[in-house]
C-alpha cells in the first residue's frame, strides 16, 4: 500500500463516502415520506435529509476533483462531465456521471424552493423523481468501477442498503400519495 498514490486512496474514500451518504439521503427521504418513524419531528427529518444531501454532493465533488489530479488514470473535465467518453471503464464511469446529473437538479431546486417557497414545488417533485435513478446508477458505478467491490463489507453494505431501500420504496408505493410534511396548509377561500 505504500506505493499507492495518495490520490487513489482519497478517490476510493471519497467515492465510498459519497455512496454511503447518497444511500442515507434516500433512506431519510423515504422515511420522511412514509412517516414510518412518527416519533421524529418532520422538521428534523427534513433538516437531516438536506444536510446529508449537501454532504453527499460535497464528497461527490471531492471524488470528481481528485480524479482530475490523479497521476495514474488521467481524466479531463469533459470526461468527468460527459458519460461514455472516459478512457477507463467508460460504462462504469458513465453510470457515475449519470448519477451525478440525476442528483444535481434536486439539490439546486431544493435550495431554490427554500428561497421561493411552495410555488417551486412542481419542479421540485419532478426533480425528486429523477433523483430516484441516482442511487441505482451510483451503485452500479460503485460495484463496476470500485476496486473494493468484492470486499465482504462492501457486498454486505450494498445488500443491506438495497434491502432497506426496497422495503421503504414498497411501503412508499403502498402508502399512496400523501401531502408533504414541509408544505404549509393553504387556507381555502370560499
Amino acid at each position: 500500500m505504500a506505493d499507492l498514490p495518495w490520490t487513489w486512496l482519497a478517490i476510493r474514500a471519497s467515492g465510498v463516502t459519497a455512496w454511503g451518504l447518497l444511500s442515507a439521503v434516500m433512506i431519510w427521504g423515504l422515511l420522511l415520506r412514509t412517516r414510518l418513524i412518527p416519533a421524529l419531528a418532520p422538521r428534523s427529518l427534513v433538516s437531516m435529509h438536506r444536510w446529508l444531501s449537501a454532504l453527499a454532493l460535497a464528497f461527490l465533488f471531492a471524488h470528481a476533483g481528485l480524479l482530475l489530479i490523479d497521476p495514474v488514470v488521467r481524466f479531463t473535465p469533459l470526461e468527468i462531465l460527459v458519460p461514455g467518453i472516459a478512457p477507463w471503464q467508460p460504462v462504469a464511469v458513465g453510470c457515475g456521471i449519470l448519477a451525478m446529473w440525476a442528483m444535481l437538479p434536486t439539490s439546486i431546486l431544493g435550495r431554490w424552493r427554500i428561497i421561493r417557497g411552495p410555488r417551486a414545488g412542481t419542479w421540485f417533485r419532478i426533480s425528486h423523481r429523477i433523483a430516484f435513478i441516482a442511487w441505482p446508477l451510483a451503485t452500479a458505478h460503485f460495484v463496476l468501477a470500485g476496486s473494493d467491490a468484492t470486499v465482504d463489507w462492501i457486498i454486505g453494505s450494498v445488500i443491506a442498503v438495497t434491502t432497506v431501500l426496497g422495503f421503504l420504496v414498497l411501503v412508499r408505493g403502498l402508502s399512496g400519495s400523501r401531502p408533504s410534511l414541509t408544505r404549509r396548509a393553504v387556507p381555502q377561500t370560499v
